[in-house]
């Protein structure tokens, strides 16, 4: 049986930033999996993927039409036509145009005079369609390393004719009381930041949901609020962290733990966005106190500090974390704070 390390004096608490060494300590990035590309979006590139060639190869129609030379028909008008000796070929959107082609007129642009067909007026070369690089230029980044791989990423890459991408796939475990609409709510934040999220064991990192995480994990939690409960748990070859299993304690130990994590564990980095504060904010001294923050045009507006409400959860569109020595911050004063959207950034 692995031993097992608890943190001591179960009635402290220990400062945040030394959990969250202990937390992080020799944490490398996750091993990389090579994937296909139709299923690597959500997960995060390990790598900057490039166009291998540019994208389309050769020009395409981006309409049904006739496909023209643009240089053959300079000077075309109504009063002094182009005769060609064939009609251009039609195509419909999407085609490849042929040999010497790069743009699509309407199909009664051309009419026949005989044995000819004559064209009056001009076309400028990518007039109805796409030149060939027009889309992605060759080498052109299309994913970069560190950042999550979108739908978008997928057709371009597909389009690139990218068949496999390499991935990072922290895996995260959560255990315990995990039932119920908070512990689904934090699932579905995990999925959403790249994990993948499962109830089995190895795992990259445990959270096990328990009621009173002391008695399931005796040791001193994080001096921080709300989330002072929680509780990690250090063996030979596992990370668990015990939350509460409501929605605020779920929260804190996500914002102020887990999302470092992750972004470790997937090889990159989180997000700070400093923006001057709407009014005072206060903060207990001796504690790391959470405030949730909404984004307005004169900044971030505080709503709520060392309490997450349902109400603040919903309207926030960042965290910040407040030091144990700070009082507070006056009105106007810049705070970074994590963005709850796109959360993350390439190292």
């Amino acid at each position: 049986m692995p031993h097992m390390t608890l943190m001591s004096s179960p009635s402290a608490l220990r400062p945040l930033d030394e959990v969250l060494a202990r937390l992080l300590a020799g944490l490398h990035p996750v091993a990389a999996e090579l994937l296909p590309v139709a299923d690597a979006a959500g997960w995060v590139a390990a790598a900057t993927l490039r166009a291998p060639a540019a994208v389309p190869v050769r020009p395409l129609a981006l309409r049904r039409g006739i496909a023209v030379a643009s240089a053959g028909l300079i000077g075309a008008s109504p009063h002094a036509p182009i005769l060609l000796a064939a009609p251009p070929p039609p195509v419909l959107s999407g085609d490849e145009l042929p040999a010497g082609a790069d743009a699509v007129l309407p199909a009664d642009a051309v009419a026949a005079s005989g044995p000819f067909h004559e064209i009056g007026q001009p076309a400028y070369p990518g007039e109805g369609a796409a030149l060939a690089g027009s889309d992605l230029a060759a080498d052109a980044a299309i994913v970069a390393a560190g950042t999550t791989i979108t739908a978008e990423a997928v057709l371009a890459l597909t389009l690139a004719g990218i068949a496999s991408v390499s991935v990072r796939r922290p895996r995260v475990a959560v255990t315990g009381e995990a039932d119920g609409p908070a512990a689904a709510w934090l699932r579905a934040w995990l999925a959403q930041a790249g994990c993948m999220v499962t109830e089995a064991l190895p795992a990259d990192l445990v959270l096990r949901l328990a009621r009173d995480p002391a008695e399931h994990a005796p040791g001193a939690g994080p001096a921080l609020q709300p989330g002072g409960e929680a509780v990690l748990v250090l063996d030979a070859d596992r990370r668990t962290l015990v939350l509460s299993p409501r929605f605020d304690a779920l929260a804190a130990g996500l914002f102020a733990l887990v999302m470092p994590f992750l972004a470790a564990a997937a090889g990159r980095g989180l997000r700070s966005l400093s923006r001057p504060l709407t009014r005072k904010i206060v903060s207990q001294v001796g504690l790391a106190d959470l405030a949730l923050l909404r984004a307005t045009a004169e900044g971030w507006e505080p709503l709520g500090v060392g309490r997450i409400t349902l109400a603040a959860l919903l309207a926030a569109d960042a965290v910040a974390v407040l030091g144990p020595a700070s009082e507070g911050a006056a009105a106007g004063s810049m705070l970074a704070a994590m963005p709850l959207t796109e959360p993350f950034e390439p190292r």
